[in-house]
């Protein structure tokens, strides 16, 4: 087993930061790659965060309504 960061994507050039807005997964959950698992944005765009790959939700490191940093790290997905 191996944990996999979820990190916020690189949305637009020069951007640094984006509001989460709802997670769609809980913890424990499983998840598959390229599943959408939370929507961020700013006050002209919504983006969808998907996973890196499948597995299962061990945290979620961001609430709604943060504002979080193109790259940080936002949940954690443990793979089989």
């Amino acid at each position: 087993m191996a944990l996999v960061n979820v990190l916020v994507p690189d949305y637009a050039e020069g951007a640094k930061s984006i509001k989460l807005r709802e997670w769609y997964v809980e913890v424990g959950e499983t998840v598959a790659e390229g599943q959408e698992l939370a929507e961020a944005a700013t006050d002209k765009i919504s983006i969808y965060i998907e996973s890196p790959a499948s597995g299962v939700i061990k945290e979620l490191l961001a609430e709604p309504g943060d504002r979080v940093a193109v790259g940080q790290i936002i949940a954690v997905i443990e793979t089989q």
